[in-house]
């Protein structure tokens, strides 16, 4: 209890900087959709509702990784003293090695129901925007510091503080910039690296776009493994889930997966699915 306590309380502090850029950053996004929105008439209610989510990702999820550190001890490899060059290229292959990760993290997601149901609240904003980034189950801060974070750590966490900040403020750029509701393509240059056109293509409702653009960063991914969806020019579908509507209370959001799993168990055991799972 004492561990779990006290990595808890360090992760918070070190994130409370990480949350303080992360609202900077969504409101500027923000006061551009309101300029060049993709869908207009996006109101207030959603975003204050998907800023309740961010703060219960944060300290739930944080929680939840806190317990896992508590436990297992994180490892880290001793990097040799390099150039300039060489900690720029570091910090490409560390947000390479990130998203190729997430890619298959991703796919899964959208592949095996019980992952699904963690994932599906994230999808469920028909009011994509620049909160959406945070609009996240709690459970999936500590499954992704498990899965991402622990070999991207044991390769590149002793590249120092410089080197983890610049990952950092590279990864929150691409995860608001990519949810944020702007009518804005990059044109070609979509095919290398994320935008919100692209990404709107990830959380469209509409079947042509299912199982689309998974990467996070870089497209390219996409591109290599047949995901890749190039969106016309003024291609900007409605988001959200048919089976989730977006606003539902917190507290369904919240329950829904423990629902999600008890059935797929009653299932598994012939036991009579439940009826109310999307109740």
């Amino acid at each position: 209890m004492d561990a779990w306590l006290y990595y808890w309380k360090q992760f918070l502090g070190n994130d409370g900087q990480a949350i303080i850029y992360a609202l900077i950053a969504i409101a500027v996004v923000t006061a551009l959709e309101f300029w060049i929105p993709a869908e207009k008439q996006h109101g207030l209610r959603g975003r204050m509702r998907n800023l309740g989510y961010m703060a219960l990702f944060k300290v739930l999820g944080i929680g939840g990784l806190a317990l896992w550190f508590s436990f297992v001890p994180i490892w880290i490899r001793p990097v040799d003293e390099m150039n300039g060059f060489m900690r720029v290229l570091m910090v490409f292959l560390n947000l390479v090695l990130i998203d190729l990760i997430y890619y298959a993290y991703h796919r899964a997601q959208h592949r095996f129901y019980p992952l699904w149901a963690i994932h599906e609240l994230h999808h469920s904003d028909a009011e994509l925007n620049a909160t959406s980034s945070y609009r996240t189950y709690w459970l999936e801060l500590p499954v992704q510091g498990i899965i991402i974070l622990l070999p991207t750590l044991y390769l590149f966490g002793g590249m120092g503080v410089v080197h983890g900040t610049v990952v950092m403020a590279f990864s929150l750029f691409f995860l608001i910039f990519a949810h944020s509701n702007l009518r804005l393509s990059l044109g070609p240059c979509q095919k290398w690296v994320i935008s919100p056109q692209i990404h709107r293509i990830h959380h469209s409702r509409l079947p042509e776009h299912r199982d689309q653009n998974f990467a996070q960063y870089f497209p390219v991914i996409d591109r290599i493994f047949g995901t890749y969806y190039y969106p016309q020019r003024d291609e900007f579908p409605p988001t959200g889930t048919h089976e989730l509507e977006s606003d539902a209370t917190i507290l369904k959001t919240f329950v829904r997966p423990i629902k999600i799993w008890a059935s797929l168990f009653k299932k598994k055991l012939g036991l009579p699915p439940n009826q109310w799972v999307n109740e």
